[in-house]
């Protein structure tokens, strides 16, 4: 069986800004369909900049294998190229003998995606986390998701935005 943690913009810990700790701006999008409106949360990640946020979490207890993120996202305004999307996993079990506020994250993950031919339609990044910081059941979990902008692949104009993330796993 699969269980499935969903991470949400507004859940999102924001960096503070200052070198190598930029954030997504996040905005609030209302539907251009009659009323009422359905109004969206987006995380906006540049195509320019390395931009990152984070979701801290207890593992559940039923965890028994690696887990797959999945982020939903759509192009702000890009037709054509890809984006690259990184995530990253830092995990302490209790009982480590590791200072959690001096805990680094695991080896990046990474996923490329085509921009769907539209902008604004629904594209989503399936991502094994094959580097996942020896994760296990009951771990304090930190996941890390950036735009990989400076990576050759990533091709795509404007920004990427995110309006969900499910990290599956298989259960015990």
């Amino acid at each position: 069986m699969l269980g499935t943690i969903v991470l949400t913009p507004g859940a999102a810990t924001l960096p503070d800004g200052s070198a190598s700790n930029l954030a997504p701006g996040m905005s609030v999008t209302k539907s251009s369909a009659t009323a009422p409106g359905v109004y969206t949360l987006k995380l906006l990640f540049d195509a320019s900049s390395e931009e990152w946020c984070v979701w801290q979490f207890r593992m559940p207890d039923d965890y028994a294998s690696t887990p797959v993120a999945k982020l939903q996202w759509l192009a702000a305004s890009a037709t054509s190229g890809a984006v690259v999307w990184d995530v990253r996993i830092s995990a302490t079990s209790p009982g480590d003998s590791t200072d959690v506020d001096a805990q680094d994250f695991g080896s990046a993950n990474t996923g490329t995606t085509t921009v769907p031919g539209t902008a604004g339609y629904l594209a989503e990044t399936s991502i094994t986390l094959t580097n996942a910081d020896s994760l296990a059941a009951g771990d304090l979990v930190v996941v890390r998701v950036a735009r990989a902008a400076a990576d050759g692949s990533d091709t795509a104009t404007g920004d990427a935005e995110l309006l969900a993330v499910g990290l599956s796993y298989t259960t015990s």
